[in-house]
């Protein structure tokens, strides 16, 4: 079950300078960079329709705002998540993690289709009757 899996272990004052590059490297490219085109942007355009200039704190603002609502509007990539690193499961584990993501799957397929069901409107018998009694009557 186990392919060629790297575990980075973070040892000594090498390891931790390296974790800090890391985290540093990662907040600058993924959240003070889209502030700051953020508020480059918002202030480009605010010139035109006469918004207020914004400042870094609103630009990172923005960005948050932003990125969370495309987070909850994207709600279609679904995660899994397990408590457990995947060397500590047994095989038997990640079956049951399989056949229970089959069956939600399953699940979710199914409501789909019983929601979409729901748009059918059902053909009232009590309106055939109506329909039928008043061509009998045109005909007598």
């Amino acid at each position: 079950m186990r392919r060629k899996t790297r575990i980075i272990q973070i040892s000594g004052l090498r390891g931790l300078l390296f974790a800090g590059f890391v985290v540093c490297c990662l907040a600058a490219g993924f959240i003070a960079f889209p502030a700051f085109v953020a508020m480059h942007i918002w202030n480009y355009f605010g010139q035109f329709i006469g918004l207020p200039v914004i400042n870094a704190w609103q630009g990172l603002m923005l960005w948050a705002i932003t990125a969370i609502s495309g987070f909850i509007i994207n709600d279609r990539k679904k995660f899994l998540v397990a408590l457990k690193a995947p060397g500590q499961l047994s095989e038997d584990e990640v079956k049951t993690i399989l056949e229970r993501v089959k069956i939600h799957s399953q699940a979710q397929a199914i409501n789909s289709m019983i929601l979409k069901s729901g748009d059918v409107k059902p053909a009232d018998k009590t309106e055939k009757s109506e329909e039928t009694s008043e061509k009998e009557k045109e005909n007598v």
